[in-house]
């Protein structure tokens, strides 16, 4: 679907899968249409502009249908269904690589068919036919058994909303006042695999992890981070570019989104983007370039007898990128029509708003919207002058691991970074962020039933030695089964969604806060969330530090589980110039943190009247005082701006 339809430009979006678990016997067939075109004439009125978007839906129904009556009429080649084995026999492998895939993956199997399923999985697929396929296909995707939703933005609601209610699920603090059973033998209807032991069995005891160093080299100006790995015939590299979206002036906003859609899509010199396409599937080759704000990841996974091919594959992508037009073109439409339709998305508005003025005035805080009016006069010629700039050896990292010794890893790569530009990348120029001043800011969405909230504070960066123990105090905050969720969702029910957390850019630390609640129930969420905040300045609960400091350090092993995940760690550090010994540092300042350390950060830090808060609502939602008298949420808002010091804005919906 993605090569005859979205690659072709006839939608924006499409797909099938046939999902597991609860929904086993259904197939669900979806997409995204490209906008209409008769949406370019300013005369529409509401209900045409309806018919509009509903015609499109047909339209790319009716394709996604097309593609489902090949399958029946036409026999899937021998080429492509070997294709398909492959890249099943890779995803397989990809479920055994963690403890946590492979513990999933018993599981479901273990409720569906029994966990031994797992152990002739391969052999079954490799057994199914093209003659099978066609028959299950006129057995099962029957149209008469359909059912179609569509999905259309505007319009005024031919009902009242839905009545709000709060589903409640078990948190992790109630489960922990779960009685353990009587016995711990199993109950399963299938067999016990030997040595299985029943979960609830084990006392948890965290100890500090060490974890083995990478072995390095430097290679034509990179360096190479190289642990080995031969549990499975896999091999795994990430290259780590320091470029990102932060490097590029104003009039280039939108081009790593841009070189994300098409230079591996597009093709190379050699192969057109179907025949590139088909490569990689038939060599379960999974290669991914993500151009991101700061840094661009390139990584490259490959089973053992196809490494050489898959770097071969991945030299040409970057040196000689095809950016066919038909596919460049159709990116780029795609990156139109994505950011003409963000106002329709509250989240997605609330948190844009947020950055743009947490961060006004640096490239952090840039306005996405922008691309609008930048990404059309963006050629293929600009995504190759960055290819050129900045893909060079001396401005990258790489992370190598798998069943491969490191001497025939550097080997390879050297044959790579021989082939890529030389010289020097340009030189970043980036300040810090200035600090931006408090606000809260109501975004009007008419019909706006469930408020969305984002709360904004000034954090200190990774570099800082108090960053770790931060990360302690805001997992208190705003964490799992933290102080605010269970005081807004457990205890007064004013929130479906609620976590204040840490992050980070290069040049600062950013605290983000989120609050999802009915939007009558919003005034009340964001003060008691301050009052919270100012709590922890005086008192942070011991009982709660040494909870968060246990669940911390027992989940640590989850963090980097495979030496796949370790080296790309360690490259990560060595890009950003952080400490190697980091994830130590980490486990020492969740060990060692102190009451008193953490409510000397709560009093730095956590300043309600420094406080940017964003909130996407429909402002004449009305909300009950305890007196009995009805405000409006706008009217409510303007109170809590006074109560908190912060100024009041509206900002328009974009």
């Amino acid at each position: 679907m993605t090569q005859n339809i979205v690659t072709k430009g006839l939608a924006v979006q499409a797909c099938a899968h046939n999902p597991d678990n609860r929904y086993s016997g259904m197939v669900i067939l979806g997409g995204s249409p490209n906008e209409p075109d008769e949406l370019k004439k300013k005369t529409l009125n509401e209900e045409e502009r309806l018919a509009a978007y509903q015609k499109a839906c047909e339209e790319l129904e009716n394709l996604l249908f097309a593609e489902v009556e090949r399958l029946k009429t036409e026999l899937v080649s021998t080429r492509e269904l070997e294709r398909i084995k492959k890249l099943n026999q890779r995803d397989f492998l990809d479920r055994m690589r963690s403890n946590e895939e492979l513990a999933g993956t018993l599981a479901t199997l273990e409720v569906e068919v029994g966990w031994n399923y797992l152990t002739t999985y391969l052999e079954e697929i490799a057994k199914v036919r093209p003659e099978e396929i066609s028959a299950a296909a006129k057995k099962y995707l029957c149209t008469g058994n359909k059912t179609s939703v569509y999905i259309i933005p505007g319009g005024e609601s031919d009902r009242p909303p839905e009545h709000y209610t709060e589903v409640r699920s078990l948190t992790g603090k109630a489960a922990a006042k779960e009685v353990k059973p009587d016995t711990f033998t199993n109950n399963s209807i299938y067999p016990t695999p030997a040595g299985w032991k029943h979960p609830l069995s084990f006392n948890r005891t965290p100890q500090k992890i060490e974890y083995p160093p990478a072995e390095t080299s430097k290679v034509e100006g990179a360096t190479i981070f190289y642990l080995p790995d031969d549990e499975l015939p896999l091999i795994d590299l990430t290259l780590l570019i320091k470029a990102g979206a932060v490097d590029l002036p104003n009039d280039k906003i939108g081009l790593t989104r841009l070189l994300n859609g098409c230079l591996i899509r597009g093709g190379t010199s050699r192969y057109s983007p179907s025949e590139l396409a088909m490569i990689l599937d038939e060599n379960a080759i999974q290669l991914s370039i993500s151009v991101r704000e700061e840094e661009t990841v390139v990584k490259l996974s490959v089973m053992k007898n196809d490494w050489e091919k898959g770097l071969d594959l991945l030299k040409e992508i970057i040196t000689r990128p095809r950016f066919d037009p038909g596919v460049f073109n159709v990116v780029k439409q795609q990156q139109m029509i994505a950011l003409k339709r963000q106002g329709g998305d509250a989240r997605t508005v609330c948190m844009r708003e947020g950055i743009i003025w947490h961060f006004k005035g640096h490239p952090y805080g840039r306005d996405p919207l922008s691309g609008l009016e930048t990404i059309p006069t963006i050629e293929t010629g600009d995504l190759k002058a960055f290819l050129k700039n900045y893909f060079v050896p001396s401005n990258m990292v790489a992370a190598v691991s798998g069943d491969i010794p490191k001497s025939e890893a550097v080997k390879a790569l050297r044959r790579l970074f021989l082939e890529l530009p030389k010289g020097k990348a340009p030189e970043r120029k980036l300040d810090e962020p200035a600090e931006s001043s408090p606000v809260l800011a109501l975004i009007h969405k008419p019909g706006q039933v469930q408020s969305q909230v984002n709360l904004f504070l000034r954090g200190i960066k990774r570099t800082n030695p108090d960053y770790w123990k931060m990360s302690l105090l805001m997992d208190i905050l705003g964490g799992n089964d933290s102080l605010i969720y269970t005081r807004l969702r457990d205890d007064l029910g004013l929130i479906y969604s609620g976590w204040f957390y840490q992050t980070y850019k290069w040049k600062a630390g950013i605290l983000v806060g989120y609050i999802g609640c009915k939007g009558d129930k919003t005034g009340e969420a964001i003060r008691e969330t301050a009052k919270i905040m100012t709590s922890l300045k005086k008192d942070v609960p011991e009982k709660e530090i040494e909870q968060k400091r246990l669940d911390a350090l027992n989940s640590f092993v989850f963090n980097v589980d495979t030496p796949a995940e370790l080296v790309d760690v360690y490259s990560h550090y060595y890009l950003r110039k952080e400490p190697l010994d980091t994830l130590e540092k980490i486990q020492d300042a969740f060990m060692t943190a102190t009451k008193n350390e953490l409510e000397i950060l709560a009093r730095e830090l956590l300043d309600q009247k420094k406080l940017q808060i964003f909130v996407v609502g429909d402002k004449n939602t009305l909300l009950k005082k305890q007196d009995g008298t009805e405000v409006t949420l706008e009217d409510d808002l303007k109170t809590i701006a006074n109560d908190l010091g912060l100024p009041c804005e509206e900002i328009e919906l974009r």
